[in-house]
This record gives structure tokens, sequence and C-alpha cells, in this order.
């Protein structure tokens, strides 16, 4: 009998040590699963490469030339301005640009060693340029448009101002789209396409007046990214 009580008072004592142990897991689940639950981390976006900061422009870069006192000059020319066309988010039929423009045409250098003289003829200024498209698709537009210019000139030496006018065609594949993001804006149209065009400007005497070009047409939207 004496044995009997000893083996269940050591029971009792063992149930009562591992009840406490087990109360407190049941707890501790519980606890577990009525704790609230963390909110997800904020997202975070990466940075991608490229400008911060892009003006709607439409960017000319071709060729031109001209008939001299020298005889005729090929050369380079670069345009670059602020166009409605490259700020639309929807496609237009309508653009009016500013920017300004530049061009090179490299002279025949038959001086001496030690001759200082200047067979270049180097012009440049500003523009303001109307045009409306002749056709259109999807994603495809052909334009007409005239420009009026103001610039200076240097041809061999002798520098002058004077104005400018010009006639152009061109044809363009573009897209067109906005929009709006943590990670920045996106506003206007990308293009690419080709242009030719012919020009009267005063740039001396020694300098016809006449002017031919033609080159590759680019068109950037308006990109902020903070």
């Amino acid at each position: 009998m004496l044995r009997l009580a000893k083996t269940s008072a050591l029971l009792a004592l063992a149930l009562a040590a591992v009840a406490p142990a087990t109360a407190s897991a049941d707890i501790e689940r519980d606890h577990r699963m009525m704790a609230p639950s963390q909110p997800p981390p904020p997202a975070r976006y990466r940075r991608r490469p490229g400008p911060r900061l892009m003006a709607p422009l439409r960017i000319d870069i071709g060729a031109t030339g001209s008939n001299t006192s020298e005889g005729y000059l090929p050369g380079l020319e670069i345009r670059a301005g602020i166009h409605w066309a490259s700020l639309s988010p929807q496609p237009t039929n309508f653009d009016i640009g500013l920017g300004l423009f530049g061009a090179v045409l490299p002279g025949n250098d038959h001086g001496t060693p030690g001759d200082t003289s200047d067979d270049d003829v180097v012009y440049g200024g500003a523009y303001l340029e109307v045009g409306q498209t002749l056709s259109h698709g999807d994603y495809w537009r052909t334009w007409a448009s005239g420009r009026g210019e103001y610039l200076g000139s240097s041809a061999f030496g002798k520098d002058s101002s004077g104005f400018g006018v010009a006639g152009r065609l061109s044809a363009e594949l573009y897209a067109s789209g906005v929009g709006i993001e943590p990670r920045g804006l996106f506003l206007g149209t990308y293009a690419i396409g080709v242009y030719a065009e012919v020009a009267g400007r005063q740039l001396g005497s020694d300098v016809g007046a006449l002017q031919v070009s033609a080159g590759l047409t680019f068109r950037t939207p308006l990109v902020f990214a903070p």
C-alpha cells in the first residue's frame, strides 16, 4: 500500500511538472497565432539609368551645302528646339517649335604655311517653325513645314547677320503616350525619321543664298524623374 502511494505521488508530481510546461507552450502558440501581422515593407524602386529631366525636343542632324566664291562647300548642320508635336501625348497634325541651329561648311585650304586666313563658312541662330501633317497612320506621319530664322555668320573671315527662310519635308515613325508613377513622369512622343529642306539665307556676298540639306530627325518627350 505504501508502495502504491509513493508511486501515485511520483506520478502526480510528474503530471504537475508537465502540465505547466504544456500550458505555457499552448499560451505561446496562442500568442503567436493572435499576434498582429506585420505590415509589408514599403516598395523600393531602383533608379533606372537615363536622364532625370528631358525636354520635349526635336533634334535634326544632317548634311548641308552651298555654292560660294571658293566653289561648292559641303558641311554639317545641327538643329534642336522645343516642339509641340514632341510634347503632345496624343497624335497631333500640327506642330510649332522654337529653337537654335548651327552649321559648319569647311573651306578648301589653299593657304601657305603660316597663313591665318579663314576659309570656312560658319552660321547659326534661332528659329521659329510651323508644320502640318500631309499624311499619317497609327505609327507614321509626314510633315510639311516652314521656318523663319535670325542668324549670324562668318564666311571667309567676314562677319554678317541676317534672316533666313526654309521649306521642309519630313517623314517619321513615332509613339506617343503619357505615364505617371512614383518613379517619374513621361509625357509626349518618341520619333525617328528623315528630312529634306531648301533654305534661303543672308550669309554675305561670298556665299550663295540657297542651301540644301537632308538628314535624320528625332523627337524626345518630356521626362521627369525626381
